[in-house]
């Protein structure tokens, strides 16, 4: 079995430690000025603030509140400081107050920026992780497609993945628009895969009923679904399992094991499952598949890994699939992997205010269209996107910059100017818009002026 790294626990720790300063910044602004006007009144009545020691020692304390904070515990603590200085000083000191009001404002600019920069930095980082993180799944699903099941279809051959992609394709034989049922559905089929492909004779899949929410998973944010035939379980009985919780807080697969650290269904354990395999997306663990039973022989670590890879794969591609089918947003672009990749930058600007940049490259006829796809699908970098669709008679390739100004967009243009040879190509227009104008790239593709 196995178990967490301590160093990640401590790294919680201390990311739960900043957290609680953070949420409790007037709090503590007001404790440690306390403190330091009590200190202040001990030392000299006449002078609380201390401004006539030789050391500035209230600026270096708002120095630190403000650029731990920011303005708004700054301007809370110069608050307290004029309030001090109107009652405890027989003439108000005029000039030290505008100078500590002057170095609370630097600073709170300073602080906005930096947190900005790092903020930035954070999302870049992210958002290149998880794409990262989806490549890498999609790559090892088709590999294990290619390498190793297709041993089980010797008289009639197929991919692991094509089987996966059929799940979605057959959702437009469903009756019902419901999210939740057609998640049902989906992850019915991949447990119907996982007992043909890999012996899984008894097991269930714990998912959240709506992958987006913030919420953990829990007994009152998901359903469970099980295979033909496994028996049904009470769900706190569910989640009471040790193996289960492990899975869960730890983000990673449990499975009982023999001391040397391999599966091993004899193994007595205090559990009814022998393993809990968690789907993990942005951090968060959004599906848990448990095997109950499952013969000896395939019960191994190499088609454990297999079975994670796979049940990641369609997690993600659950969490796309629903974020389409609810979101209509540039319904106008076909490219479902577009357009998701749009919903989800603009999504990270209505939280963060991140911007990324859309260009829109309007052309007359087909062949010219062809030309210059061509010439942009080897220009851009593995981050960027591109689409072609066509649309009252003109054809638009549009480019998506993910997390990058009008400037990176303009920069791309120009290169792609120097790099086409031929002038009649070069006869296009084109325009650049942020990630929030969906309703002016949605006319400008229309040629819709009247909105």
């Amino acid at each position: 079995m196995q178990l967490p790294n301590k160093r990640k626990k401590e790294l919680s720790k201390h990311a739960a430690f900043i957290t609680f300063f953070q949420e409790y910044a007037y709090a503590e602004t007001l404790v440690i000025l306390g403190l330091f006007f009590l200190i202040g009144y001990l030392i000299s009545p006449q002078d609380i603030c201390l401004l006539h020691q030789d050391v500035p020692y209230l600026i270096i304390l708002l120095t630190v509140i403000t650029l731990f904070h920011g303005f708004q515990s700054g301007f809370f603590a110069m608050a307290m400081v004029s309030f001090c200085m109107w009652y405890f000083y027989t003439k108000f000191p005029y000039i030290d107050f505008l100078i500590h009001l002057l170095m609370v404002m630097i600073f709170s600019e300073f602080h906005y920026y930096w947190t900005k920069a790092i903020r930035e930095l954070k999302l870049d980082n992210e958002y290149k992780a998880s794409k990262l993180d989806e490549l890498s799944k999609a790559f090892y699903s088709l590999k294990i497609s290619h390498d190793q099941l297709e041993k089980n279809y010797v008289l009639k051959p197929m991919s692991i993945r094509s089987a996966i992609e059929e799940i979605f394709e057959q959702d437009t034989t469903l009756k019902s628009d419901d999210t939740d049922e057609k998640n049902e559905h989906y992850y019915q089929k991949f447990l119907t895969l996982l007992e043909k492909s890999f012996h899984v004779e008894s097991g269930f899949i714990v998912y959240k009923l709506h992958h987006y929410d913030k919420e953990f998973l829990s007994e009152k944010s998901s359903a469970v679904l099980y295979s033909s035939v496994c028996e049904a379980y009470e769900k706190n009985e569910i989640f009471d399992d040790y193996l289960l919780n492990k899975a869960i807080n730890y983000k990673q697969p449990i499975y009982i094991s023999d001391e040397l650290g391999n599966p091993d269904i004899n193994v007595n354990e205090d559990s009814n499952f022998i393993a809990a395999i968690p789907s993990v997306y942005n951090d968060k663990v959004i599906a848990v598949l448990v095997i109950e039973r499952m013969p000896f022989m395939s019960f191994n670590r190499e088609n454990l890994t297999s079975i994670a890879i796979l049940l990641e794969y369609i997690s993600i591609s659950i969490f796309q699939h629903n974020l389409l089918s609810e979101t209509q947003e540039m319904v106008i672009i076909k490219d479902k992997e577009f357009r998701y990749e749009f919903i989800r930058l603009h999504h990270i600007y209505t939280i963060y205010k991140v911007d990324s940049t859309l260009m829109a490259i309007k052309l007359t006829n087909e062949l010219q269209t062809l030309r210059v796809s061509e010439k942009i699908k080897h220009m851009l970098r593995s981050l960027d996107l591109v689409t072609t669709i066509k649309e009252n008679n003109f054809y638009f390739i549009v480019l998506l910059f993910p997390l990058n100004d009008k400037s990176a967009a303009m920069g791309f243009m120009n290169r792609l100017l120097d790099t086409i040879e031929n002038e009649k190509d070069k006869q296009f227009e084109y325009m650049t818009f942020s990630i929030h104008s969906t309703k002016l790239l949605n006319n400008y593709l229309r040629d819709n002026y009247n909105e």
